[in-house]
């Protein structure tokens, strides 16, 4: 276990995941926000947890399962990550829809944030956001990430972009 909240606990991801990561990854609503808003095949979700196991031995931290405390049931993934193409790290996070509504996805990026925080150099983490993603506009709220720009993207989509620093004080992203 990485670390864990009041519900949840975050885990590397491993390849008895696979099932339940392809699952929520075939999901094109739980996926309709996430990169390029499409699924992904199973083989595409094999790979990633490889990708994963590889940032975690070099890195010590990347995409993690989210489980749920006392059912033990997989809720979704969230994780730091640096894309190719940015040159940035983000903070990621997806939940399979029957845990959407509950509060998870505040209390899992909390979560990730103060513990990549606690284990890295990293100065900042970013959030990019659909803006028709209302739900995780809320999440950049609640956990205190500053709105930075606005970004038109080619296919005609707005991106925002958030940011949370590093805190001052052992206390972390989530003492308000």
């Amino acid at each position: 276990m990485m670390y864990e909240t009041e519900r949840l606990y975050a885990r590397h991801l491993r390849p008895e995941d696979l099932d339940d990561l392809a699952a929520l990854c075939a999901d094109p609503i739980a996926m309709q926000y996430m990169d390029d808003g499409e699924t992904l095949p199973r083989d595409m979700c094999a790979k990633w947890i490889d990708i994963c196991q590889e940032k975690y031995a070099k890195r010590g931290y990347g995409t993690s399962a989210i489980i749920e405390k006392g059912s033990d049931a997989f809720v979704g993934f969230c994780g730091v990550v640096r894309p190719p193409e940015n040159d940035f790290d983000e903070i990621i996070y997806a939940l399979a829809q029957p845990y959407w509504g509950k509060g998870y996805a505040t209390e899992i990026a909390r979560g990730m944030l103060d513990y990549v925080f606690s284990i890295s150099q990293l100065d900042k983490i970013y959030a990019t956001i659909y803006s028709e993603n209302t739900a995780s506009l809320k999440v950049m709220d609640k956990l205190n990430m500053h709105f930075e720009k606005d970004e038109l993207q080619d296919d005609g989509h707005i991106t925002k972009y958030y940011v949370i620093e590093r805190p001052s004080d052992e206390r972390g992203p989530s003492i308000k």
